[in-house]
């Protein structure tokens, strides 16, 4: 029956005191065998940088652990492996009653342990390795957590970093700063990557989140509505920017004037004034009568339509503006009484 051979916790990393006994005092061959595990690895499509930055907790490493003893003891799968240079995840499942995804997320740790186990070579990659039947009584396997010092056999040297693989099959990047070569054993503290601050980089995005989806809705929101009563009504919704969020006229010829404007997002004065222009030069102002300007809401300051201004004069249109139920003047245009003058 399927998945009889299969026990997820038969064997588990032991968390007892790192004392590594390695092989041979070869530190030559040490090197061979960690050059070669790592071409093995790459041929599995396995990076050491994945391993690193993806860790698994205790108990998916000793899944995986056992996963890979697994492989190793069927030689079905053993030669899918060895052919595919990957997982027969789906036939693994059946036989491990694990499910895909969760085969998934162990693959890379699966294929690092059994690459290192399969491989008699291996010898001092192995014996770095603590691992023990469960039901030895002498098995330590709780892990501290609050362990900040990573010891564990030099694989790979990056700068003044070193990649390690600790008794417990954990890969880690850590600072040392001991002078150390491959195959020796390293110490020191690990390399802090994205993921460590990762819970606090998700509050810093969640507030910034906050924040920017208040200033979208402070921007979406309407604050005061001018309408501009043309031969079309223009309307004009203003935020508390002074920036327009939106205009709308009835009418087509409303409309194209909106259209041909293209104000969205401007100031509130740029886009009065050339309001006013576009309605002067397509005569639909009548300059024989006043035109009404009603601003609701919010009212504008004062001296906040320098451009709006300085058009009206030019064009010597007669204008009445209510601002909020105040009835209010354009102040003089300058460059009118400098031309005057």
């Amino acid at each position: 029956m399927d998945g009889l051979g299969f026990k997820k916790d038969r064997y588990v990393f032991a968390s007892a005191p790192s004392m590594m006994v390695l092989g041979d005092g070869n530190e030559s061959n040490k090197s061979k065998q960690i050059s070669l595990f790592l071409n093995e690895l790459n041929t599995y499509n396995v990076l050491l940088k994945d391993l690193v930055n993806f860790p698994l907790r205790e108990n998916d490493r000793n899944v995986s652990l056992n996963v890979a003893y697994y492989i190793i003891s069927d030689e079905e799968i053993l030669q899918k492996v060895i052919e595919k240079k990957d997982l027969p995840i789906g036939k693994l499942s059946k036989l491990t009653r694990l499910k895909p995804e969760y085969l998934e997320k162990l693959r890379d740790y699966i294929l690092a342990y059994y690459i290192v186990l399969n491989n008699p070579y291996y010898k001092s990659l192995q014996d770095s390795l603590r691992i023990k039947l469960k039901e030895d009584n002498n098995v330590i396997n709780i892990s501290n957590k609050n362990e900040k010092i990573h010891k564990g056999l030099a694989v790979k040297l990056v700068g003044r970093a070193v990649y390690i693989l600790t008794s417990k099959g954990e890969f880690f990047k850590i600072k040392t700063s001991d002078k150390v070569s491959v195959g020796e054993i390293a110490e020191g503290k690990e390399k802090r990557f994205f993921r460590n601050y990762r819970i606090h980089i998700s509050i810093l995005l969640f507030v910034l989140i906050l924040i920017g989806s208040g200033i979208i809705i402070q921007y979406r929101t309407t604050q005061s509505t001018i309408v501009i009563e043309t031969s079309s009504n223009i309307k004009i919704h203003i935020n508390k920017f002074n920036k327009v969020i939106y205009m709308y006229s009835p009418t087509e010829k409303g409309k194209e004037l909106i259209n041909s404007i293209d104000v969205e997002n401007k100031d509130v004065d740029e886009a009065i004034s050339k309001t006013f222009e576009y309605a002067v030069k397509n005569q639909m102002i009548d300059l024989s009568k006043k035109t009404l300007m009603t601003i609701s809401g919010q009212p504008l300051k004062y001296g906040t339509l320098i451009k709006t201004n300085k058009v009206i004069s030019e064009n010597k249109v007669p204008i009445i503006i209510n601002n909020s139920g105040n009835q209010q003047n354009l102040p003089k245009d300058q460059s009118e009484d400098e031309t005057k003058k």
